[in-house]
């Protein structure tokens, strides 16, 4: 008997457990298998991840025994040294995860040029163990050197090549460049870019003196249709007889910003937390959500760590949940700050990741579940 389906968040999930994405999943696909270079855009905590590595990465590594998927997460990367280490990883992680150790000694040793394989067995669970040690530790060559080594790897093998929180390569001196001279020369393999930091990737892909200026298709992961939530809620409230109805349904999708994580964590509390048999209303939902906000202490933490009024910006933000213009003198009155001080403070903020910037709404925050907690105080 299959175990019951419950709500994933903030974790890489399975196809079985992603909500509809079936367009978009098909369309990935067939990009993945022809080779194309594709450009993701999607808010944080959409799922493009768990959507690129976890379905269409698996779904190509099972075209044959020799395709190999190449995953880079370069979230908050600062230096090159801090991208040498992501390459060394992940390299690693793929090679280990395709090939048998006798394959890797007698045959993909041989496209590692620059570096030494330590190869161990991990007797539990007989799987290999890999280890890159680069002969030549100075981080510009031996990112260089990484770099020959994916090139090779992708001549020799069917190869899809995911840039996972790509952006944050723009702080890090060089970094653009180097990553121009693999993607020009990576033209017979699927290169995947994802991202959620959509003001610093059109700088890299749309201004024309950018390194990465037109590399690419772009692509974009929309907001889910409520009648695929519906489903997907209800296949997960069953087991406890728990109902909702679209207007109650709506009244989630609509206060957390259409955002699939913060809904699934919602999903998650619901089923923890209400008696079974219980139905939902949107007088109820506003009551566990201000108690789900008021258990996450880190967020007070969070907030510590910026001042008065770059609180008093995201504040702004969660009671209007969507802002075009941040900058408008009823914003401006309300935390007290110039139009110079608020852009400087919403650059900063979506640099980090906290504010996003949706072209048909405007600015909101990230987390639409800090938004709530903020709102509410």
């Amino acid at each position: 008997m299959p175990s019951p389906k419950i709500f994933k968040y903030d974790v890489l999930i399975d196809a079985g457990d992603l909500c509809d994405r079936k367009s978009e999943l098909e369309e990935l696909l067939k990009r993945a298998k022809t080779k194309k270079h594709t450009i993701l855009f999607a808010p944080r905590r959409y799922g493009k991840t768990s959507l690129i590595k976890n379905v269409v990465g698996e779904t190509f590594s099972h075209l044959s025994r020799q395709h190999l998927v190449l995953f880079f997460d370069l979230m908050d990367v600062q230096s090159l040294e801090s991208i040498a280490k992501r390459f060394h990883h992940g390299i690693s992680l793929a090679l280990a995860h395709r090939f048998s150790v006798k394959k890797l000694l007698s045959d993909v040793s041989a496209y590692l040029k620059g570096f030494s394989l330590q190869v161990d067995v991990d007797p539990a669970t007989n799987q290999p163990s890999i280890s890159l040690a680069a002969k030549v530790r100075e981080p510009k060559i031996e990112i260089s050197n990484l770099i020959d080594v994916i090139k090779r790897l992708a001549h020799q093998y069917p190869t899809m090549l995911i840039l996972d929180e790509f952006h944050d390569i723009t702080f890090v001196p060089e970094a653009e460049a180097l990553f121009r001279g693999l993607l020009q020369e990576l033209g017979e393999t699927a290169v995947f870019i994802l991202g959620s930091k959509r003001h610093l990737m059109t700088l890299m892909f749309q201004d024309a003196h950018s390194p990465l200026f037109h590399y690419g298709d772009e692509m974009h992961l929309g907001r889910i249709p409520i009648k695929d939530w519906m489903a997907y809620f209800q296949e997960r409230l069953a087991p406890r007889k728990i109902k909702i109805d679209e207007g109650a349904l709506n009244s989630i999708l609509t206060t957390l910003c259409d955002v699939p994580n913060a809904i699934c964590e919602f999903g998650a509390w619901l089923v923890d937390n209400l008696e079974s048999e219980t139905t939902l209303t949107v007088g109820l939902l506003r009551l566990q959500m201000d108690r789900l906000v008021e258990n996450k202490q880190s967020y007070a933490y969070l907030l510590q760590g910026y001042t008065e009024k770059e609180c008093g910006v995201m504040s702004a933000l969660a009671k209007q949940q969507f802002i075009l213009e941040p900058q408008s003198e009823a914003i401006l009155k309300t935390i007290h700050a110039s139009k110079s001080s608020v852009a400087k403070i919403i650059k900063k903020l979506m640099n980090r990741g906290l504010v996003e910037y949706e072209t048909d709404k405007g600015y909101r925050l990230s987390d639409p579940l800090l938004g709530h907690y903020l709102a509410t105080r």
